[in-house]
């Protein structure tokens, strides 16, 4: 063979080569950067509905902020529904009915009616798992595909009473503010209130409403208790706008974890708040069904934590970091 010829077979073979080459890197490219060759596995989306009892969800900031985290994480998608009228039970399961029909995969709900919220289950109307929130536990346990989280609230009642007989030892009674519609959560709170100090021989009276005129014959040396957030806010705002009636009341109590409650637990207008740790609440909601929508066994936690805070408390990192936590 000539020499020529052998030089000109070897440039074939390296020409060869580099063809070669380029396409194995055409391929490698094409491995690594699109889904032509190789699919990457997409992450599965849960749509989650959180269907609450009230017209707003003020009461749902930190609640939400720890749903938002959680969601994140365990790649949930969340729809935050309010009741256009608050307290109404028809038009909940209406809501999570129609939510469930819309593509949700699981439900979230803080139920204005407990019992018709596990009826609903029983009659199999719901074909979601639910994770019920803020409720009576005891109504809603051991059904099928679903979880109860929620706080002790007449316990939380009861740690309200027991704060009122020691900054208050030479009173013998207490004036409850009980609100338009008090729900399942409300009553038990005021039962634990009305529990305790009644065992120290303390009279309660009701009072339906924060108005002023309900107010005219018991505000003298007067101690409040508010079972929930709303009757409580409208109270401080009462004693705020009324200088005479704030210097009468003795005593200013309830429950709530809103930023203007707070507020006025700063400034000195409530005494005694009971509080929860709602965004750990807000996230073990969605963790939790997430789980049950991937038909994944879910751990009973019992009561979630909440704590009796004076305005002493408000500088203290353990409840500043359940108060006030970072998104």
């Amino acid at each position: 063979m000539k020499v020529h010829d052998i030089l000109h077979n070897k440039e074939k073979k390296v020409n060869f080569l580099w063809i070669l080459y380029g396409l194995v890197l055409v391929i490698l490219f094409l491995v690594s950067s699109t889904d032509l060759i190789i699919k990457e596995e997409t992450a599965k989306i849960y749509p989650i509905s959180v269907v609450i009892g009230d017209v707003s969800d003020e009461n749902y900031v930190n609640f939400r902020k720890g749903m938002e985290r959680a969601a994140m994480e365990f790649n949930g998608d969340i729809s935050f529904i309010t009741l256009y009228e608050k307290g109404s039970a028809a038009q909940q399961k209406e809501l999570m009915l129609r939510e469930q029909e819309d593509g949700s995969r699981a439900l979230i709900v803080a139920p204005v009616d407990a019992g018709m919220a596990a009826g609903m289950q029983q009659d199999n109307l719901l074909t979601v798992p639910v994770v019920f929130i803020n409720t009576e536990k005891e109504k809603v346990e051991g059904l099928n595909n679903m979880a109860v989280l929620t706080f002790d609230y007449h316990a939380m009642g009861c740690r309200m009473g027991e704060r009122i007989l020691e900054e208050h030892p030479g009173e013998d009674k207490v004036y409850l503010l009980e609100g338009e519609k008090m729900n399942e959560v409300d009553m038990l709170f005021a039962q634990g209130v009305r529990d305790t100090l009644s065992v120290k021989g303390w009279t309660v009276f009701l009072i339906e409403s924060a108005g002023e005129n309900d107010w005219a014959q018991v505000l003298e040396e007067a101690v409040l208790i508010a079972p929930n957030p709303e009757s409580l806010l409208r109270a401080a705002q009462f004693l705020v706008e009324d200088e005479q009636s704030k210097e009468k009341v003795k005593g200013l109590y309830g429950r709530g974890s809103t930023v203007p409650l707070l507020n006025y637990l700063d400034k000195g207008i409530i005494q005694g708040l009971c509080v929860t740790d709602d965004f750990s609440a807000g996230y073990l909601s969605v963790k939790t069904a997430v789980e049950l929508a991937e038909n994944r066994p879910v751990e009973e936690m019992g009561y979630l934590e909440s704590y009796d805070i004076g305005r002493e408390d408000l500088r203290n990192e353990k409840y500043e970091k359940i108060l006030f936590p970072i998104e």
